[in-house]
């Protein structure tokens, strides 16, 4: 608790702790005290559960703290989900929802189950701490991949690295003495249950979502080994249109013998339409499909335009080993199911560092499959599509590796 509240030394926008723990290892019991503890001082803080459900394990263990502690000794009302001190400081229990977010204030906010937040209720609630000069929050939950607490738990895992500063913290089943006694359970447990599910629940480890698409990725530094086997390989990028959230190109380079993918660079190179198409794009993009680089995009369809952008920039493009390479727009989804199963069934492992590539690293490891389709398709979310895992399969498609490798089927 102390190192969690320690954190009000440092710079207001550092003022985040992150708490990933095994299922049953008392992250609410503990969180509820500092919660508590900052609410007698005079401050105002909102609890948020994930669901309704989330909000009745800490009603009991809030009234509880405050009957057998000091606390009863401050405050002025206690109700079911709210707690007011003498001296105004307050804390309250929410369900987090768009609505319970975007009315109230605080000075320090507890988002407990976040694994488990709907993604457009937990950015409502960020502006919660908006003129606070405390502004302390505090993230908990079990592990779960391609969820807020993921994206959270990697944003202060760079901070980590950057300042110096602890601001996560992890606690297993072993580290915890009433479930350390349960071992034979455990051991049970581990043979029964799927390994990575395990290791989720019990050990506090993200591991891959389930029904992922990819589940032979490796997302740290690259060996030496790797580094030597593609040092001469072309790099193949990918771009991706989007006028909004920005045209993304993502690069890659293969093993020789086609069997490791390796992520080379990402890169935003700003937003707009084809009329905003900008000669500093332009510049960042010709790089990309010479000096024997390929670039594939895709054309016709909603990016029509962005191709006669294209097509009147490469006609008076004069650079030498040009490669440029296009697929038709695809509503349905159907080339990038082509990709993804090309992937998938050679076994090929996709190497990303998610230090160096964090938003191809998130992309690729939240690919699903849709649960409702009555054949396979990857899961496509409108309000938040996967850009640089979209710019990934355009560069991993079958129209950049044709002129430059053998596929795996020529071979049959």
């Amino acid at each position: 608790m102390e190192k969690k509240l320690g954190l009000i030394n440092l710079p207001l926008h550092l003022r985040e702790s992150l708490d990933k723990r095994a299922r049953g290892e008392s992250k609410t019991f503990d969180t509820m005290i500092p919660n508590l503890y900052l609410a007698s001082l005079g401050f105002k803080g909102i609890w948020f559960g994930s669901g309704k459900q989330q909000i009745e394990q800490p009603k009991k263990y809030m009234k509880f703290i405050i009957e057998n502690s000091y606390l009863k000794f401050l405050i002025s009302d206690l109700l079911k989900e709210k707690v007011i001190f003498q001296n105004e400081g307050e804390l309250k229990l929410l369900n987090l929802t768009e609505l319970n977010a975007r009315s109230p204030r605080a000075d320090f906010v507890t988002y407990d189950e976040e694994a488990q937040a709907e993604k457009d209720a937990y950015n409502a609630a960020v502006n919660i701490l908006a003129g606070s000069d405390l502004g302390l929050v505090f993230h908990i939950s079990t592990p779960t991949k391609a969820s807020v607490f993921e994206e959270n738990h990697d944003r202060l895992k760079i901070r980590e690295i950057t300042t110096g500063e602890q601001f996560i913290f992890s606690r297993t089943w072993e580290d915890a003495s009433w479930l350390a006694r349960k071992k034979d359970w455990y051991d049970e447990q581990r043979k029964i249950l799927p390994a990575w599910y395990f290791r989720q629940e019990h050990e506090a480890s993200f591991e891959v979502a389930l029904g992922a698409v990819f589940q032979n990725v490796e997302y740290g530094p690259y060996p030496e080994w790797l580094l030597e086997q593609i040092k001469d390989q072309y790099v193949l990028s990918g771009l991706d249109w989007n006028p909004v959230a920005g045209h993304i190109i993502v690069g890659i380079k293969w093993t020789p013998d086609m069997t490791n993918c390796v992520i080379m660079e990402e890169a935003d190179i700003g937003q707009g339409y084809a009329v905003e198409m900008t000669d500093n794009m332009w510049n960042v993009i010709k790089t990309k499909a010479s000096h024997g680089r390929h670039l594939n995009y895709e054309c016709s369809g909603i990016n029509e335009e962005y191709v006669k952008w294209l097509n009147k920039k490469k006609s008076t493009f004069e650079w030498q080993g040009q490669n440029w390479h296009s697929e038709e727009w695809d509503s349905a989804g159907i080339n990038k199911l082509r990709i993804a199963t090309f992937i998938i069934q050679n076994a090929i492992c996709i190497w990303v560092d998610k230090v160096r590539f964090p938003n191809t690293a998130k992309d690729i490891g939240d690919f699903q499959w849709d649960p409702e389709a009555d054949k396979p398709r990857l899961k496509k979310d409108k309000a938040a599509s996967p850009h640089f895992g979209d710019a990934f399969l355009h560069a991993a498609s079958e129209e950049n590796r044709r002129d430059t490798t053998i596929t795996f089927g020529d071979w049959y």
